[in-house]
C-alpha cells in the first residue's frame, strides 16, 4: 500500500482513470455476453462497437472531461478515504 502513497499525483489519477475504464468495460462485457444469444447474424454487434454504442465515444467515457481542479479534488478525497480505513 505504501507504493500507492508514493506515486506521483498525475500517475495516480491516470491509474484510477484506467481502472474505472476497465471496470466499465468489464460490466459491458458481461452485458454483451447476456445479449449475445439473442443476436441473430443480421443484428450481431461486435464487442468494440457495443462499447462505443454504450459509452458514446471510443475512449470509454461519456462524461465531459474533468478540470484539473476536479481531478485533484477526487484524488484528495480518495487519499483521505484510504487514510481513514487504515
Amino acid at each position: 500500500m505504501n507504493f500507492i502513497m508514493e506515486l506521483d499525483a498525475d500517475l495516480f489519477v491516470e491509474l484510477i482513470g484506467e481502472a474505472m475504464k476497465k471496470n466499465t468495460e468489464d460490466k459491458l462485457w458481461s452485458k454483451w455476453l447476456v445479449e449475445l444469444p439473442n443476436m441473430d447474424p443480421k443484428k450481431f454487434v461486435p464487442f468494440d462497437k457495443y462499447v462505443k454504442m454504450h459509452t458514446g465515444n471510443s475512449n470509454g467515457s461519456n462524461e465531459t472531461p474533468k478540470t484539473e481542479e476536479e481531478i485533484l479534488q477526487d484524488a484528495d478525497n480518495i487519499l483521505k478515504s484510504m487514510s481513514r480505513s487504515t
